[in-house]
């Protein structure tokens, strides 16, 4: 679950423990030293519980939700049915259904039935936006939750006899609320703890892989609705334990308890001080919940500011009862006009310590030897025997035949080359053996399993990694983090294969210096070299790379062959290589396809293809896409 326990986990329980103690340090300075409301601390301490289970799942998904606040309602309505005296309820809903008004479980114990209802409806709505696109970040996903945020609302409202109504509601006893802090204080740590320990574990690696690239990342095995669907999980499971701290603080619920205003400042606040950030999620909290207290004190009658009334003409039209609704929507639309990534982006405090321990530990070490070549890459070793077939392959959009029975071979043990002119179905080839076309015909094989229809993240598991014409890397994540996504998913879906060294990988591919560099600071040609290096470490039976030297110069071409040659022999792979670039494709290749309007024309040695005179009459030195 977690690739280095010392980055992994000691290092964001240390900066976990420093969070917590900052947050709660500022609001008991707040509450002693500047005599501030005791109740404003409490909130805001709920409020940052709230925000950091949002948090967990739209900083590491990338989708913006708008429900996780109904998720609070389901919770905060389950806590107050289970912990609600008896007496209590049959004062608001006697005729409650399925008997709940007898029950009584205790707050503890209603706070894990709370947990385990929201679990469910979590896992219903997570299926709802598998189904809907959101593993490609389609605007119905944040739609569905939105309508969840409304279904709930309209429920507690309009079914009293469960709900008490948007006029009685559910209250406690007086006196039956929290009467210690003590418990907001663990679900505070727990809630940073949490969201720190996901964001640096295997799946949250993966998930933010594919929040940067969703097609990039199935092409690396990784299945996005998988990751997305546990981060929703862990993300609600924390806001209704937000959610019922805040019921059982205030002492009730009413339908607008969990409504759109706490949906709006909730997302304020996650937005203020950054999506992606643990650290920022509790900064963003600070600052909105000092800014609405400083605006509802100006707009307050006889609030003076150097002597002048805020409320007194011709400032009065600003200064009104709802300065504070309006700080929100202003305090939003700034930040996402101004800074749309939040204070601090995604910089994190364990981030930031694991930094400052790496370079002391690293001052003066050297840079590991690069691995061994793996042995069954020779012809004759023991995974010779895996061939990739595809064979009969036709796809059409719309009335063009983009392929018209087309086909390859290639063995373990050869590098086999792709060329035709621009728009002979090269790409497009590539595209179905990987899974990200589907074809109208034809099969797809490796090593006499066959892959035809198959996912695209299912086929890269099976041993066909890809690379992309355009560069497709997860820019906001270092260059080691590329690599170590594909090896996490390798170390999990290709046992069979030796363990892919990543650190040795980085050295292969001429990468070290930079590795703690995000990949989208990065220049053309190492930006090409980490394409390659992060397929290579998914352990694959075949690379297939798709123009890996265009724009390349001819020099930049050149040492590009020993890469490519160099990263197949560390893991054991074949090649497939699509490219435009001749002196590369004779360079590297052991055998050619030629490709024109769809249909293989001819396939042989290099200098048989380029002698063969279809391939001198359809393709002659030209130079494009494919």
């Amino acid at each position: 679950m977690f690739p280095d326990l010392r980055r992994d986990v000691f290092v964001p329980v240390a900066a976990g423990l420093v969070l917590f103690g900052l947050f709660v340090g500022a609001g008991l300075f707040y509450q002693g030293a500047l005599g501030g409301q005791e109740r404003l601390v409490t909130f805001a301490i709920i409020d940052a519980i709230l925000v950091l289970g949002l948090q967990v799942y739209v900083g590491n998904t990338g989708i913006l939700s708008f429900g996780h606040i109904g998720f609070g309602a389901v919770a905060g309505y389950a806590f107050a049915l289970m912990a609600i005296d008896p007496v209590e309820k049959a004062k608001r809903i006697s005729d409650a259904p399925f008997g709940l008004t007898d029950v009584h479980l205790g707050p503890w114990a209603g706070l894990a039935v709370a947990v385990a209802v929201v679990l469910v409806v979590g896992a219903v709505v997570g299926i709802g936006l598998a189904r809907s696109g959101a593993e490609s970040g389609a605007v119905s996903a944040t739609v569905i939750t939105l309508a969840l945020l409304f279904v709930t609302h309209e429920v507690a409202r309009n079914w009293p006899d469960l709900t008490g109504g948007d006029r009685a509601g559910l209250s406690f006893k007086i006196g039956g609320a929290l009467d210690s802090r003590t418990p907001l204080y663990l679900g505070l740590l727990g809630a940073i703890l949490v969201a720190l320990l996901y964001a640096r574990s295997r799946g949250g690696r993966m998930a933010q892989a594919a929040r940067e690239d969703d097609l990039a990342a199935r092409a690396m095995g990784v299945n996005p609705l998988v990751q997305q669907m546990v981060a929703l999980l862990i993300s609600v499971s924390v806001v209704s334990v937000g959610a019922s701290l805040r019921v059982y603080e205030k002492g009730s619920i009413l339908p607008s308890d969990f409504f759109f205003n706490l949906t709006l400042v909730t997302l304020v606040m996650l937005i203020v001080g950054g999506r992606r950030s643990v650290t920022g999620a509790l900064l963003g909290v600070a600052v909105i919940t000092a800014g609405r207290e400083l605006a509802r004190r100006m707009g307050q009658d006889g609030f003076e500011l150097f002597g002048l009334g805020l409320d007194d003409a011709p400032l009065d039209w600003i200064f009104r009862e709802n300065l504070k609704t309006v700080f929100l929507g202003v305090a939003m639309l700034g930040f996402m006009v101004w800074r749309p990534d939040g204070l601090l982006d995604d910089w994190d405090l364990d981030r930031w310590l694991h930094a400052r321990l790496r370079r002391w530990r690293e001052r003066g070490a050297e840079a590991p030897e690069v691995p061994e070549v793996v042995p069954d890459l020779v012809e004759g070793g023991p995974g010779d025997e895996a061939v990739l077939v595809a064979d009969g392959v036709t796809v059409s959009f719309g009335g063009f035949r983009a392929l018209d029975g087309a086909g390859l071979e290639v063995g373990r043990h050869e590098v086999l080359g792709v060329i035709g002119p621009n728009g002979a179905g090269k790409t497009t080839l590539l595209n179905v053996v990987t899974g990200l076309v589907g074809s109208d015909s034809g099969r797809v094989a490796l090593g006499g399993a066959d892959l035809s229809g198959a996912p695209s993240h299912r086929i890269a598991r099976s041993g066909l990694v890809r690379t992309f014409q355009n560069l497709r890397l997860f820019g906001s994540l270092t260059v080691r983090e590329n690599v170590e996504v594909s090896a996490l998913v390798a170390s999990s879906t290709r046992r069979h294969r030796p363990p892919p060294d990543v650190d040795g990988l980085l050295v292969a591919a001429g990468l070290w210096d930079v590795r703690f560099r995000r990949a989208r600071e990065l220049d053309y040609g190492t930006s090409r070299r980490l394409e390659l290096a992060r397929a290579a470490a998914m352990s694959p039976s075949f690379l297939l790379l798709d123009e890996p030297t265009s724009g390349m110069s001819d020099a930049e071409s050149e040492a590009m062959v020993d890469q490519v040659r160099r990263m197949a022999g560390l893991v054991g792979a074949g090649v497939v290589v699509i490219d435009h670039d001749l002196n590369f494709i004779t360079g590297i290749c052991d055998r050619v396809t030629c490709l024109d309007a769809g249909q293989v024309i001819a396939t042989g040695t290099p200098d048989e293809v380029q002698a063969h005179p279809a391939v001198r009459a359809a393709y002659l030195g030209t130079s494009g896409g494919g």
